[in-house]
């Protein structure tokens, strides 16, 4: 499983790029997942169909993740920031659980979850994970 942990959506984009940013911080829970699509979908129309699935896959993952493995409850905060640099569009998901260190799934094809990070993994062209004061994941697509 490829990953970095050095946080790409930090970087700076080149002099004069074309640059979008967008964040949103909603609650934990259940419906974490389909809120964060609902904004995510407004908010990724400007690509083209293909990416535009691959992202609201990726990002419904991760939102996902964070409730399911970040414990994010309906009291907890989860941030979603959205940013497009020329050609590319990143998105991080971040959550105040304990964090993980990737790892290659170790459950057999026929059993259902655990998917998430497989996804990311083999659609984005990088991944990474950072832990600080919460637990970060972001992935980039190239945008065509």
């Amino acid at each position: 499983m490829a990953f970095s942990s050095s946080p790409a959506l930090h970087l700076r984009p080149p002099a004069g790029a074309s640059r979008r940013q967008l964040r949103l911080a909603i609650a934990g829970g259940e419906r974490a997942p389909e809120r964060a699509r609902a904004w995510l979908q407004g908010a990724g129309a400007w690509l083209p169909h293909d990416v535009q699935r691959t992202f609201l896959l990726l990002a419904s993952e991760l939102v996902n993740n964070s409730v399911r493995h970040g414990l994010a409850g309906e009291s907890d905060v989860i941030e979603i920031e959205m940013r497009s640099i020329d050609g590319s569009v990143g998105v991080q998901v971040s959550d105040a659980g304990p964090g993980f260190a990737p790892a290659m799934r170790d459950r057999p094809l026929d059993e259902p979850g655990g998917w998430g990070l497989v996804l990311v993994d083999r659609m984005a062209e990088r991944w990474g994970v950072v832990h600080d004061d919460r637990t970060r994941v972001w992935y980039e697509l190239t945008v065509e």
